[in-house]
């Protein structure tokens, strides 16, 4: 695909009249090699809502790429999908996008192309892993433990209809002694585990430097007013969160799995399109535990 985010985030900045207050970058490592991860935070006026600080820090959108220019434009994406979210939760329009199904960010993607319909290719493989995700840990999907592209790193394949091939990588941090997990969805195994790995190295990373800043406080001593996500984040990189995490995974699925049914799938338009377009595909979830609070809850 065409990608025109030289062009068309020229002016993302607010100096620029833009929606963006900052992009900032940051060296680390994926797997031994070097890479970059950027963080995007939008203007104050446009963030509905804050949530998440103590693990994930209150960027608004973050990408990970060998290329610090690519992870820039990753991250700049994530933001304008999450302005779009929030704005059109906080405009009272969320239905018409499938927001009163499933009102989370779920399977939303940005791209800065010629056309609208590029940023669905993103947007279907999110959807594929979020449905997969869900109903894998509630129980109506199998899962196959299989080798991974490095040693180190256990892979498993979430079993399922819907496109692309969905992965969950994890191991145990060398330098913490935590364990750390990132998900994806690609057009193929190879693509998923690259994708999953950079949310791995992710999850390592933030949850090494909270851990380290509490003294490896487990993810039950986090307030109970901290965002679930965070909490489930930490939770299952202890031992005993990493225990449920495998007792599911060696469990066969106690129900029989479910026809996926498409709530949404379009373009999400507003003010954001001058610089990405974004579109939404969305299933509807198995439940809406996913939302809840719940700490013991794979899902962050």
């Amino acid at each position: 695909m065409t990608s025109l985010a030289s062009f068309r985030y020229r002016n993302i900045l607010r100096a620029n009249g833009g929606p963006l207050a900052r992009v900032e970058l940051a060296d680390i490592t994926i797997l031994g090699k070097r890479a970059f991860q950027a963080n995007a935070c939008l203007c104050d006026e446009l963030v509905a809502w804050r949530s998440m600080g103590a693990v994930y820090g209150e960027a608004n959108g973050t990408g990970v790429d060998a290329s610090p220019m690519v992870a820039r434009f990753k991250a700049v994406s994530e933001a304008l999908e999450r302005w779009a979210h929030m704005a059109v939760l906080t405009a009272g329009e969320g239905g018409r996008y499938g927001f009163d199904v499933d009102p989370s960010s779920n399977g939303m993607a940005a791209f800065p192309g010629l056309f609208a319909r590029q940023a669905r290719r993103a947007a279907q493989l999110e959807a594929s892993e979020r449905f997969n995700l869900l109903s894998w840990w509630e129980g109506y999907l199998p899962a196959l433990e299989t080798e991974s592209p490095w040693p180190e790193v256990r892979a498993v394949v979430l079993c399922s209809e819907v496109p692309g091939v969905t992965v969950i990588l994890f191991r145990r941090s060398a330098a913490h002694g935590h364990y750390a997990y990132g998900h994806a969805a690609g057009s193929d195994f190879t693509s998923a585990c690259e994708s999953a790995a950079m949310e791995m190295e992710r999850h390592d990373h933030a949850v090494g430097r909270y851990l380290l800043a509490h003294a490896g406080a487990p993810g039950s001593a986090m307030p109970a007013t901290a965002h679930p996500i965070e909490r489930r984040s930490v939770f299952f990189s202890t031992p005993e969160g990493h225990e449920l995490f495998l007792g599911r995974l060696r469990s066969r699925p106690p129900h029989a799995a479910r026809h996926p049914r498409v709530i949404f799938d379009g373009a999400v338009p507003g003010p954001w399109s001058r610089y990405a377009d974004v579109w939404r595909v969305a299933y509807e979830p198995p439940s809406e535990r996913f939302l809840g609070r719940d700490e013991r809850y794979f899902f962050w």
